[in-house]
This record gives C-alpha cells, structure tokens and sequence, in this order.
C-alpha cells in the first residue's frame, strides 16, 4: 500500500468535517425535531451518501462531469433544486404541525442520502482530497483510498454521532419555550435556501 500522511490527513479531515453543510445540517435538525432515533437514521443515510460518492470518485466520475458538462450542469442543478424545495417547506411549514414526513412514515435516511448524493461538489472534493495525502507513487493507491476513506467515515461518524446527541440535549433543555421549534424550522429552512443557491452557482 501506498505512504500515508496521517498527520496531516486527520488534520484536515477533522477540518472538513466540522465544516457547516447541507448533511450536518440535516442531522442536528432531524434531531432536534424528531429525537436520537430520527438523527442516527440521518446520520447513516449521509455516511451511506459519502461512501458511494467516495466510490464514484474512485471510478471517474468527476472525469465524466469534465468530459460532459451538460451532465454535471443538470447534477447540480437537481441537487440544488433539493435543497431549496427542503428549505422552502420548512419556512412555509405552520407553527405546531407534525414534522416533515414523506408518504410511508419518516423517511430521514432516505431524505440525508438523497441531500449527500446530490451534492455535485462533494464528488469533486473526495477526488482530489485523498490524493493530496499518498506521499509514494506506484501500486497501491487503491488500497490506500480505501483505508482513508474508512478513516474519514470514523471521524465523520464520531462528531455526528456527537451532534445528535447535543442537539437532543439542547432540544430537550429549550423544548419548554413554545417558540424554539418554530425558530430551528425557520433558521434550519434559511440555511438550506443558502446551501441550494452555492450549489446553483457552483462552476
């Protein structure tokens, strides 16, 4: 297997992880409205979304999106499209109302991949991320992409994990004020208006 920089590849994998997105978003919301279960079941559907862009990374895909940028265009413009409509509901949703569900029940794992996979930067960031950290050239970089990639999803694992429970305990603590539900929706469906409109001018 190819040299690793550990160092500096922990380093800036903690950087990226506690960088504010779309995923992490969703997680701390999921729950502080819907509680532990709900935000480990989108925690998982990110996990599940950033390994199989991970793995689309390591196929080409950001190749093919060079190759055709009609693809890449309608990509972003479908993720972003998401994540507007999310944060539209959450600012038109009435004070009081159940949580957001789709038909079925509570789709959060569901609702967490589709926001991660829909992420035209993401495929971006993890082809040119590993690469930084391989110190040799020659055969095993394959292996070496999967040992990082293993590693980054721990590190991911361990602060959302952290999220949801801190945000359970601050939802639990503040759930006395009638109005700090309707604020999160608010400031939550804000922030994934901003997030949908990066995402439309990415280039």
């Amino acid at each position: 297997m190819a040299d690793i920089d550990w160092i500096s590849f922990v380093i800036a994998s903690i950087a990226v992880v506690l960088a504010p997105g779309p995923g992490s978003l969703f997680v701390a919301r999921t729950a502080v409205v819907s509680g532990v279960r709900a935000g480990y079941r989108a925690m998982s559907g990110i996990m599940l979304g950033d390994t199989c862009l991970i793995v689309l990374s390591v196929l080409g895909v950001s190749t093919l999106f060079r190759a055709y940028p009609s693809i890449f265009h309608l990509f972003r413009l479908a993720g972003a499209g998401y994540l507007l409509f999310l944060g539209i509901r959450l600012l038109l949703r009435k004070p009081g109302a159940e949580p957001l569900r789709l038909p079925g029940g509570d789709r959060s794992f569901i609702q967490a991949v589709s926001i991660t996979l829909l992420n035209p930067k993401a495929v971006f960031f993890f082809v040119t991320f590993f690469p930084l950290f391989v110190k040799s050239s020659g055969r095993g970089h394959f292996l070496a992409y999967i040992v990082m990639a293993l590693a980054f999803q721990c590190i991911s694992a361990t602060y959302l994990s952290i999220l949801v429970r801190a945000s359970c305990w601050t939802a639990s603590t503040l759930r006395r004020s009638s109005r700090f539900q309707v604020v999160i929706e608010k400031l939550c469906g804000c922030a994934f208006i901003v997030f949908g409109i990066k995402v439309a001018l990415t280039r």
